[in-house]
């Protein structure tokens, strides 16, 4: 529907080619134009039928409608003119009421009488006695709509066309437009008149293609008669063919910054300014602590964080990104191809099991480059993760016991062997089933531990019920059956060590093998992201640099983690931590962690939502922002608030730009190779098959370290069991 034409360069309208049939119609008022058309409300919409019948039109088959609004405004000295002609022929007939007269002429009586009698309190200027007076709807039926109470009136042109290439098809079309008006009638109604002659269509066509204004005769019409089809559609217009606004939200914060690229600001997505402008908005580094993004699989959440990790990257912070589905990586991979990132790039993939491909290794009970007092910490670590991972909670207190208990052991052979020089000869979380099971091999090693450490294995141990070690086993017995997650957690040796990725601006993407064991895997790196940022305590807070951390698949991670996610939010901003999580369903998230995550964040986020995860989140926003509106977004749309300046903004509107777009002069394929190379060196990578190999003479090496011996062997006696 158009409601203006450009009339700077008018052009004649051309016939229609031939095959090609038109209507046309030019909609005027049937009766005289003071007797109004129908006031049309908002219930029903009145768009709905003329938008329904634009719907049906078919374009891929060349047909059209248009439908032309022309509206010049009424100047007030011919609307005065309109109203005293129209006043003075009402006086010729006098008053009247439900069709008898009321008063006499002009003079005393009449309706200048009765309107003089108003004005001096229903008295006669040239009577004393009083006489009745008419009501005042009779004063305004001469006038008609043009009343005082009236308000603007426009001059109206309204012309109607259809095309098709077959002649019924164009009425047919003519016939649902002329419909969608019929619903304006009232006292008064439009009619259609149709151009005949060969003069009048050309006429007509020069108006419509111009926008000259020359209706067939005088059609005014005031406010309350337009307003139905010069309102936007409302809720209630349900035509597909509506192109819909999404709903009322807050524009954006007149100073949120705009993003070109610099270190102490984080991107968001393309924003509208107040100027109409679309410009890529951003938040500042010092406001953004923790952050929340909802909505929908697929609508961009995880990209909107990749843009972030990659644009910090490159400013030169660390960055650590949990990826479950290693597609994150992927897509980034190029764009971190750069000589000054890769240095500082680590990839933990565990998707690959080939005996030739090369991984990092990590050892959660590592005590290379740890002091005697982090073994609690460790332990502490290494307990939380595997028990949130097997949901033990307050119902297995021996099982937790007997693994602190076997992880503390651990922690302090190793402690011994790394103050020896050999850091090889630690023990890994595999070494826990072998501490547990084979008792013999535990017995050689326990002159190794402080007497109060050998006091509980030696008295209490073999006093708790046998079922109790086959809970805590059960994990590493997941862990052992896939071979990428036994070369990542079966070398005694670290390359993976988040405290240093910390403090070092490491770019870390971590991605789990998809495998049963992936809550397992999650639940242990999450424990010790937490614990290396408490770490943190050593360093003076304005040594510490700023690292950011992300996770996909936040619910999955909440469900193992068991609360550890909500400490990270609570605790880990002094240590100049940051995280974000991604999540499809909030409502899903365990209550502590939603509650934490929402009283700390200092970013939310969503993109199209199921309804009630949208009214959950539209609750946070107080109003400004309805339910509606968050499920109707569209896709890579976001609503989103955040920290400015210390201050929460209201909601506002951000276009999700994918990294292509917002860096394509970082996309760089042709470095990924030696950005391969690069993370081969930075992580020390080395084959899964060499690896299990180790680990298979892994339990013979930490015991030969610590007592001289081999498996199996009878004590010293033994000349052929002692090693040099």
């Amino acid at each position: 529907m158009t409601n203006a034409v450009d009339v700077a360069k008018p052009t004649v309208a051309q016939r229609p080619p031939a095959g090609r049939h038109v209507q046309r119609a030019e909609l005027t008022l049937a009766l005289a134009d003071q007797k109004p058309l129908a006031s049309l409300g908002l219930n029903p919409d009145p768009l709905q039928q003329l938008a329904a019948a634009m719907a049906s039109v078919r374009t891929e088959a060349g047909e059209r409608a248009d439908v032309v609004l022309d509206l010049v405004p009424v100047r007030e000295g011919l609307l005065a003119r309109r109203r005293r002609r129209l006043l003075a022929q009402s006086t010729r007939r006098g008053p009247s009421a439900y069709g008898e007269r009321l008063t006499g002429g002009m003079g005393g009586g009449g309706m200048w009488g009765s309107v003089t009698a108003a004005w001096s309190g229903g008295k006669k200027a040239n009577r004393g006695r009083s006489e009745r007076l008419p009501r005042m709807t009779d004063l305004r039926d001469g006038v008609g709509k043009f009343d005082l109470s009236a308000g603007a009136v426009f001059a109206v042109q309204l012309l109607l066309r259809t095309e098709a290439g077959h002649p019924q098809a164009a009425l047919a079309r003519m016939n649902q437009l002329l419909a969608a008006f019929a619903a304006t009638s009232g006292e008064n109604y439009l009619k259609p008149r149709r151009p005949r002659t060969r003069w009048r269509i050309s006429h007509f066509d020069r108006r419509f293609a111009t926008g000259e204004f020359a209706p067939r005769k005088r059609q005014w019409l005031t406010v309350p008669e337009l307003t139905g089809f010069l309102k936007p559609p409302t809720v209630r217009c349900r035509a597909s063919s509506v192109v819909r606004s999404g709903g009322l939200v807050p524009p954006a914060p007149s100073n949120l910054p705009v993003y070109t690229g610099q270190p102490d600001l984080v991107p968001l997505g393309a924003v509208n300014y107040s100027d109409g402008r679309e410009r890529i908005g951003a938040t500042k580094v010092k406001d953004l602590l923790f952050g929340l993004q909802l909505g929908k699989s697929g609508h961009g959440k995880t990209e909107a964080a990749l843009v972030q990790c990659i644009a910090l990257a490159h400013s030169g912070y660390g960055t650590w990104f949990l990826d479950p589905h290693s597609e994150g990586w992927v897509r980034a991979k190029p764009y971190l191809a750069h000589p000054h990132i890769a240095s500082r790039v680590w990839e933990i993939n565990l998707a690959h099991c080939e005996p030739d491909q090369l991984v990092a290794s990590w050892n959660p009970l590592s005590m290379e480059g740890r002091t005697l007092s982090v073994v609690k910490d460790v332990v502490r670590s290494v307990t939380e993760g595997i028990a949130a991972a097997q949901d033990w909670g307050d119902n297995a207190p021996r099982a937790r016991t007997i693994l602190a208990r076997s992880a503390q052991a651990l922690a302090l052979l190793n402690h011994e062997a790394v103050k020896a020089g050999h850091p090889e000869a630690q023990c890994t979380l595999f070494q826990l089933r072998s501490w547990l099971t084979d008792e013999e091999w535990r017995e050689q090693l326990l002159p190794e531990l402080p007497q109060r450490v050998r006091d509980y294995w030696e008295k209490t141990f073999p006093k708790l019920a046998n079922d109790a070690v086959p809970t805590v086993t059960y994990a590493i017995d997941r862990l052992d059956t896939s071979p990428a997650l036994q070369a990542f957690f079966g070398s005694p040796r670290s390359a993976y060590d988040v405290r240093t990725a910390m403090d070092t601006s490491r770019v870390v993407f971590v991605c789990p093998s998809g495998s049963e064991s992936d809550a397992l895997v999650s639940c242990l790196l999450i424990h010790d992201l937490h614990r290396a940022g408490l770490s943190r305590q050593d360093t003076p807070r304005d040594e510490r640099k700023t690292f950011w951390a992300w996770g996909d698949e936040l619910t999955a991670l909440d469900s193992s983690s068991k609360g550890f996610l909500a400490a990270i939010a609570e605790q880990l901003r002094k240590y100049e931590v940051r995280f974000i999580g991604m999540t499809q369903m909030a409502l899903r998230l365990s209550a502590i962690t939603r509650q934490s995550l929402l009283q700390n964040q200092s970013l939310l986020s969503t993109c199209a939502a199921d309804f009630d995860e949208a009214a959950f989140v539209a609750r946070r926003w107080n109003g400004h922002v309805t339910p509606e509106t968050v499920t109707e977004l569209p896709k890579y749309h976001y609503i989103m608030s955040i920290n400015l300046n210390g201050t929460p903004t209201k909601p506002f509107r951000v276009r999700g730009l994918p990294v292509e777009e917002l860096f394509a002069h970082y996309d760089n394929p042709a470095g990924v190779p030696d950005l391969d190379k690069a993370i081969d060196t930075n992580l020390r990578r080395r084959p899964i098959g060499e690896i299990l190999a180790a680990l298979e003479d892994l339990d013979a090496e930490v015991l030969a370290h610590h007592t001289g011996r081999r498996p199996g062997s009878t004590g010293a006696g033994d000349p052929t069991t002692l090693i040099d």
